[in-house]
C-alpha cells in the first residue's frame, strides 16, 4: 500500500480577524500504532495573531465517534500552547477538538490515524450482495428499455467541442439525467465519467474537459430534468426534498426510502447511471483503453459503486467518499455520510440497517478490478476518515494508493486533484 501525506498543522481561523486555534500532532505523518499515545499541542492566538494570554481553552479527544478519550480545560494565563495526550486501542482515528472564547468562539480540529490499514466497515458484506446487484442490472435491462435521449445544446457548443443533455430510463418510470461533451474530431477519445457531490447537481456540461480532448459525461443523481439555471435547479431540488420528506420522513433525498432496498433513493439512480456508462462505452468515439472515473464526496461514493458495478472503467479516482461505512456507528465511530440510520424515522431504523450494507461503498469495493486512487481528510467531519479507510481497505486490487490530507476537512486539497486526476487518471 502506498501512502502519501501533507500538512502537519491545522489552523482553522473561523473568525480570522479575531482569533485562531491551531492544533498539531506530535508525529509528522499523524499515524500511530494501537495503544501508542498521541500528543496534540494546541495554540490559541488573539486578534493580532499573538499567543493569547487570557481566557480558557477546552480540549477533547475522541475516536471520531462516541468514545471520549480525553477532556480538559486550560487557563491560557497559565500557559499557551497546551498539550493533551490520548491513545486508541483499536484501529481507527483520533479527533482532537479545541474550543476557545476570546470575545467570540473559535474552534480547531486535528485528526490522527491509528493503524488505519486495519480499519474494517461497521457492517458485514451481505452474502447475496453480488447476486442482488447483478440481478438488478439484468432485470432493468430485460424489462425497461434504456431509451437514451440526446439533445444538442447549441449554447454550449463551439469549434472545439459539442455538448448534449442526455437521459436514460430506469425503474418506476423514472429517468436519470446528465450532460455529455464530445471533442471535435473522429476519436476515439479518452473518457471520463463524473457524478457530482451532494446537493442540487449540475445544470451545465463540462466543456473544458472536452476541449482538452476528453469524452466527458457528468450524471446527476436526481431523477428530474436539469433546469436551465442554478437557481431554478435549487428550487426543483428543494421541492424534491419536501416531497420525499413528506413521504418517508427523512430530512433529505439521500436518506429517503431506506426501509427497502428497492425504495431507497439511490437504487434506481445507481442502475440508471450504470446503463448510461454502458451506453457511453458502446460509442465508437470512446477509447475503451482509457475509461476513467473521478468524483468527490457523493461522487466519491459513486466511484466505489460504479467502478464496482461496471467493468468499463480502467482507472478510478475517489475523493473523500460519502456512501461508505454507512453502519460505522456499530463500531462506536461516526458513520459515513449521509448518516443514514441516524436520520431515518425511528420505526424505519431496523429495516434501514438491513438495507444500508447493500449501498455501502465498502461492499462495492471488492468488486473493483481497475487501479484506484483515494483521498482522505484527517479532519473530515462529513465523510469521516475511518469510513473512507473502510472502503479503501476493502479494495482487492494491487494498484491502489491513498493520499492523506492531514488537516483536510471536507474538501480536496488541490495537490490531490493535481496528482491523482491530472497526473495519473488523465495520462496514458
Amino acid at each position: 500500500m502506498k501512502t502519501k501525506q501533507m500538512l502537519t498543522w491545522l489552523a482553522l481561523p473561523l473568525l480570522a480577524a479575531a482569533q485562531s486555534v491551531e492544533i498539531a500532532a506530535d508525529r509528522a505523518d499523524a499515524v500511530y500504532a494501537c495503544g501508542a499515545p498521541a500528543a496534540f499541542t494546541v495554540r490559541v492566538c488573539d486578534a493580532d495573531q499573538r499567543l493569547a494570554v487570557s481566557g480558557r481553552v477546552s480540549v477533547a479527544v475522541s475516536n471520531f465517534g462516541t468514545q471520549l478519550l480525553t477532556q480538559a480545560s486550560f487557563d491560557l494565563a497559565k500557559g499557551n500552547p497546551v498539550t493533551v495526550t490520548a491513545a486508541l486501542g483499536a484501529p481507527g482515528f483520533l479527533k482532537c477538538t479545541a474550543t476557545v472564547r476570546l470575545g467570540k468562539e473559535a474552534r480547531g480540529v486535528c485528526g490522527a490515524a491509528v493503524e488505519p490499514g486495519s480499519i474494517r466497515a461497521g457492517s458485514e458484506r451481505p452474502a447475496d450482495f453480488d447476486a442482488f446487484w447483478d440481478a438488478a442490472v439484468k432485470r432493468l435491462d430485460d424489462t425497461v428499455p434504456a431509451e437514451p435521449r440526446v439533445e444538442r445544446l447549441d449554447r454550449f457548443c463551439n469549434d472545439r467541442q459539442e455538448s448534449f443533455r442526455v437521459s436514460f430510463a430506469t425503474f418506476d418510470g423514472l429517468r436519470v439525467y446528465g450532460f455529455l461533451s464530445v471533442p471535435k474530431g473522429a476519436g476515439p477519445f479518452p473518457v471520463e465519467v463524473n457524478v457530482p457531490g451532494a446537493g442540487p447537481g449540475t445544470v451545465a456540461p463540462n466543456t473544458g474537459m472536452a476541449e482538452r480532448g476528453f469524452l466527458y459525461l457528468v450524471m446527476n443523481v436526481h431523477p428530474f430534468e436539469p433546469a436551465l439555471t442554478a437557481d431554478e435547479q435549487k428550487r426543483l431540488y428543494a421541492e424534491q426534498d419536501a416531497r420525499l420528506q413528506a413521504q418517508y420522513g427523512a430530512p433529505r433525498y439521500c436518506q429517503s426510502g431506506a426501509a427497502g432496498r428497492e425504495t431507497f433513493f439511490y437504487y434506481r439512480v445507481i442502475l440508471g447511471i450504470n446503463r448510461a456508462v454502458n451506453w457511453l462505452a458502446a460509442r465508437p468515439d470512446a477509447d475503451r483503453t482509457r475509461f476513467g472515473y473521478s468524483g468527490t464526496s457523493q461522487g466519491g461514493g459513486f466511484g466505489f459503486i460504479l467502478c464496482g458495478l461496471n467493468r468499463s472503467f480502467t482507472k478510478g479516482v475517489i475523493h473523500v467518499p460519502a456512501l461508505t461505512d454507512l453502519l460505522g456507528y456499530q463500531k462506536g465511530r461516526d458513520s459515513g455520510w449521509p448518516r443514514l440510520i441516524e436520520n431515518v424515522r425511528a420505526e424505519d431504523r431496523a429495516a434501514a440497517a438491513q438495507v444500508a450494507p447493500y449501498f455501502d461503498g465498502a461492499h462495492f469495493a471488492p468488486r473493483i478490478t481497475c487501479p484506484v486512487r483515494v483521498s482522505v481528510g484527517f479532519v473530515d467531519e462529513t465523510c469521516p476518515p475511518a469510513a473512507v479507510y473502510a472502503g479503501y481497505n476493502a479494495l482487492r486490487v494491487a494498484d491502489k494508493e491513498i493520499g492523506h490530507g492531514i488537516g483536510m476537512p471536507h474538501k480536496v486539497f488541490p495537490e490531490f486533484y493535481d496528482r491523482f486526476d491530472n497526473r495519473w487518471l488523465r495520462q496514458k
